[in-house]
């Protein structure tokens, strides 16, 4: 591998986007496609493309997916914080 991927590995894995911090996770946990499509409910095709960044997962899916993978939805997906807007 060449220095140039192996910086751009590194940096996805200090610093992964939505789509590599959901295959990370999934890698690292040792699970297939199958079995994490399976456990949440959706298609092996649907998280797949979740994987790849071509589709984005809603809050809801975000969310359920976490719930029955046991995990943080941090741990899977991007998390921005909430802002408080000081109305309250």
């Amino acid at each position: 591998m060449d220095e140039i991927s192996l910086t751009a590995m590194e940096s996805a894995l200090k610093h992964p986007d939505e789509s590599t911090r959901l295959r990370l996770w999934r890698s690292n946990a040792g699970w297939s496609l199958q079995e994490v499509a399976d456990v949440v409910g959706c298609s092996t095709s649907m998280l797949s493309r979740l994987e790849r960044g071509q589709r984005n997962a809603s809050p809801k899916l975000r969310v359920v997916m976490a719930r029955r993978l046991g995990v943080a939805v941090g741990d899977l997906f991007e998390v921005e914080p909430i802002e408080d807007d000081g109305d309250r």
